[in-house]
């Protein structure tokens, strides 16, 4: 056992002869290494005095693919610097673009390569370089360029003064006066005005009714299902299910007309998460699409959205006997504060009002992120909100910084990247031109 146990201690001594042995010899390369690069950059520096510039950034790169150093990163930028001395801007920003792929560049260089790309009207490029600057710093510059660029938009005008906001995709529901139709988000007719009523699509299917009855419909008009109960409304659809009322009552049916529950309500809305909220006796409760309930009959008020749902990205706004307040899918509040009103959730920060009539922003969360100085407001989605100040809408960011000006006698949130405001009595829809890259 003490032969073994000398065996083991004699083992371990030339472990540690051998270990630091190799950290010597490792320290003796970096020296070495350290020595060869400081003299081919005190070489490249005597070329740079002289104005040498091209020598210069020649010795200095080989300086930096020769050794490896924790010099190699002031080497590297320096080698920026004299690119741009030397007016060789082509060079100076391929340098930087290769130093972003790498992820070595500093966070100027993704400023300075996005104020480029700016210039040069390439702002998805620049939207594209400042996400990933942001991602690698927390830099106010960055972000005030970010937030000055995104937000262009192009606008189509239409001949339409009464539309319904969309719901799926952007076939929107217009009145010429007498009938309902369809448009595209580019003005064009899609379905012309033949409807009594017309309900947005959701998915491939709308709702519309027909000399008198209910019928749904695909993209190109074709009949797929005709009400044979006699509902009096359809007040909304989502995916397979629609909001029917029948005999003063309103109930959950399919899209092809057929009652999914016996259950009847005072009231109802439906929304694309599956949920339901419906109305008894002046009470609100919520319930899944089946009819089990979620919450039972508590909340005095829900707010529908511009979609004509209650839910937007897991969020409701309901109200209680202290006011309204936000409630996730499970019926449980976000936060402890109550509102004097509220608009409908669209997927962004809520739109809420004080007891004096005037509007700011909340995450559920604080009271406030954005204060009451609005006259009207509607919730935040595509990270901007309809606000109206001076008797006009505009849209401002999370910032409250306006990002399209007012002009307008009426805007929606924007949806998807698009949205329906009103000029002159007539309908425009507005495109964010750079929505795929946010």
């Amino acid at each position: 056992m003490v032969k073994k146990k000398m065996h083991l201690f004699q083992f371990l001594c030339v472990c540690l002869i051998l270990v630091s042995a190799l950290l010597s010899a490792a320290v003796v390369v970096m020296r070495d290494a350290q020595r060869g690069q400081a003299q081919m950059v005190q070489q490249a520096e005597e070329f740079y005095k002289d104005k040498l510039y091209m020598r210069a950034i020649n010795t200095y790169q080989e300086a930096v693919r020769r050794y490896s150093t924790p010099n190699n990163p002031a080497i590297e930028r320096g080698i920026l610097q004299i690119y741009k001395e030397a007016g060789k801007m082509e060079a100076y920003y391929d340098l930087i673009k290769n130093r972003i792929d790498e992820q070595k560049a500093q966070k100027e260089e993704y400023l300075e390569l996005s104020q480029l790309y700016v210039d040069e009207g390439s702002i998805p490029r620049a939207i594209e370089t400042l996400q990933l600057g942001m991602k690698r710093y927390e830099d106010a510059p960055m972000k005030a360029l970010y937030e000055d660029i995104r937000y262009e938009i192009d606008r189509i005008s239409t001949n339409v003064a009464s539309v319904k906001y969309p719901q799926d995709g952007w076939y929107i529901p217009y009145e010429d006066g007498a009938m309902w139709g369809y448009m595209n988000s580019a003005g064009d007719m899609m379905l012309e005005p033949q409807y009594e009523e017309a309900l947005p699509f959701s998915g491939k299917y709308a709702v519309v009714k027909i000399k008198g009855v209910y019928t749904l419909i695909d993209s190109i008009g074709d009949w797929y299902a005709i009400d044979k109960l006699g509902l009096e409304k359809v007040t909304g659809m989502s995916g397979s299910r629609i909001i029917g009322k029948k005999n003063g009552k309103y109930g959950i049916y399919t899209n092809t007309f057929q009652a999914v529950t016996d259950a009847v309500y005072d009231d109802a809305v439906m929304s694309a998460n599956g949920l339901c909220f419906v109305k008894q006796k002046d009470k609100w409760a919520l319930i899944k699409s089946d009819g089990e309930v979620v919450s039972e009959f508590i909340y005095d008020d829900v707010v529908r959205n511009s979609r004509n749902e209650a839910f937007a990205s897991g969020y409701a706004v309901v109200k209680d006997a202290s006011g309204y307040f936000i409630i996730n899918e499970s019926g449980t509040p976000l936060g402890e504060h109550h509102y004097a009103d509220a608009k409908g959730m669209e997927g962004g920060l809520l739109a809420v009002a004080d007891k004096n009539g005037r509007w700011g922003f909340t995450d559920g969360v604080s009271e406030t992120v954005i204060d009451y100085q609005y006259e009207d407001a509607h919730s935040f989605s595509n990270s901007v909100a309809a606000v109206k100040k001076g008797g006009e809408w505009g849209y401002i960011n999370a910032e409250n910084k306006v990002v399209i000006e007012a002009a307008y006698e009426d805007a929606m949130p924007f949806y998807k990247g698009k949205s329906i405001v009103k000029r002159m009595g007539l309908c425009e829809v507005l495109t964010l031109r750079y929505f795929e890259y946010f």
